[in-house]
């Protein structure tokens, strides 16, 4: 049985113990690390089926972990089930770390489900709790659910801040794998795949951490493939789909790896079949419309296939809307408009409370990018606007804020952004 180093997450936890239970627990989380989920699962069952000598937390944290897994197989009613009757069953009162817990695997959950603002409140009083009693094995995974809820709604402040917190654990021995994928689409997102392309071959060429992300992440093999050919890393590409379908090869009832292997397949090949038949057997909302907006792009340069295109987008877009995911909202409204469909304003992330100077949520989103030295192009990129977009966004700002260039606005911005954040740590916004 092998364990790196500072194993992260649960796993700091799970390898204490010396009864039956912890043994099995042992084995679960050795084999998701090795990538065999299904190991994982079967060893999760096993703990949670016999009957618990350890400690009274110790018997929950099992329970905690098999929800994990079930969340990592989406197999989300099962995994909702089980949470359920694990704080139904309590027989004593809850300790702050079990309490901190909860949250965090309840975030998790949701976020699963497409329920993004929920997750996000969820695992922000679990992260709370943590930060009150000092448990730190929680903190990772729920930095990297914060992290990508933050990117899906275009709020990059958020998502920087916890890339930033995932980078300060990964120097104190708890990175993982989804931790360095979270990251390096943050880098994408800032400022363009060429950031991330050392960020990228490392995960790609790291076997164990690939094992680990495929059966962790079910969006990781397509948007490597995606980012790999942008790249022009081919072999790359090629890389991450062969490794996807050995993962598929060796977890043949488990839809989303299934699907997970076919969009990665789809893409690199090209292949709008394998695309639809990803998006048909994905558990996940996102990644099943993630998928359908891959095929619609490749039908998007056959002419005949116009019609057929617009209604993929639309119901792609739809989706995006429903599940919370804001910027890949944006991204689809932009590839409607290229076929003439105009859909609406793009909208940014939505925030709770007064914003400075009565901007609007999409002001906002601009102002912190600008501020932080960004030009209205690498803004445009990053919340799928037009430069045009982000000048006639700016030009409302200046006004707003009484400054008349970007060196004003950043001098301005500063205390005043920060001021803002921090409040909103406090009362549980972010």
């Amino acid at each position: 049985m092998r364990f790196p180093q500072n194993f992260p997450g649960f796993f700091d936890d799970l390898i204490q113990g010396s009864g039956e239970t912890a043994w099995f627990l042992r084995r679960s989380a050795s084999s998701w690390f090795d990538g065999r989920l299904d190991l994982g699962l079967q060893y999760a069952v096993a703990a949670t089926a016999v009957r618990c000598q350890e400690a009274y937390e110790f018997c929950q944290l099992a329970q905690f972990w098999y929800v994990e897994l079930l969340i990592k197989a989406r197999e989300l009613e099962a995994g909702r089930l089980v949470l359920d009757t694990t704080q139904v069953r309590r027989g004593e009162p809850e300790s702050q770390r079990m309490a901190a817990m909860s949250h965090a695997v309840r975030g998790e959950l949701l976020f699963a489900m497409g329920n993004i603002d929920d997750a996000i409140a969820e695992i922000d009083v679990g992260l709370r709790i943590a930060e009150r009693c000092g448990v730190r094995s929680m903190r990772p995974p729920s930095y990297v659910v914060m992290a990508l809820g933050a990117l899906r709604r275009a709020d990059m402040r958020a998502c920087f801040h916890f890339v930033d917190k995932l980078a300060d654990e990964a120097l104190l021995g708890y990175g993982q794998a989804a931790g360095a994928w979270v990251t390096a689409q943050a880098m994408e997102a800032r400022s363009g795949v060429t950031s991330a392309a050392s960020l990228i071959a490392g995960i790609i060429t790291n076997p164990h951490v690939l094992r680990q992300l495929l059966v962790s992440e079910p969006a990781a093999a397509s948007w490597l493939v995606r980012a790999s050919s942008k790249l022009g890393a081919h072999d790359l590409a090629k890389m991450s789909v062969a490794a996807a379908s050995d993962t598929s090869v060796k977890h043949p009832k488990f839809s989303v790896i299934q699907g997970s292997a076919l969009h990665a397949a789809g893409l690199l090949e090209r292949d709008s079949g394998k695309l639809h038949e990803a998006a048909s057997i994905y558990p996940d909302r996102w990644c099943a419309a993630s998928a359908r907006e891959d095929m619609a792009s490749l039908l998007a340069k056959r002419k005949p296939e116009r019609d057929k295109t617009i209604r993929i987008f639309e119901s792609v877009l739809e989706t995006y809307n429903e599940v919370g995911a804001t910027r890949d909202a944006s991204r689809v409204v932009n590839k409607l408009r290229e076929f003439g469909v105009r859909r609406g304003a793009i909208r940014t992330v939505e925030r709770e409370g007064p914003l400075l100077h009565g901007l609007t949520d999409a002001e906002f989103a601009i102002a912190e990018l600008v501020s932080q030295g960004h030009t209205n192009n690498e803004v445009g990129r990053q919340l799928f606007i037009s430069q045009h977009t982000v000048a006639f966004h700016l030009k409302k700002v200046y006004q707003k804020m009484n400054v008349a260039s970007r060196v004003e606005l950043a001098a301005t911005w500063k205390g005043k952004a920060s001021n803002l954040f921090a409040n909103e740590r406090k009362s549980g916004i972010l």
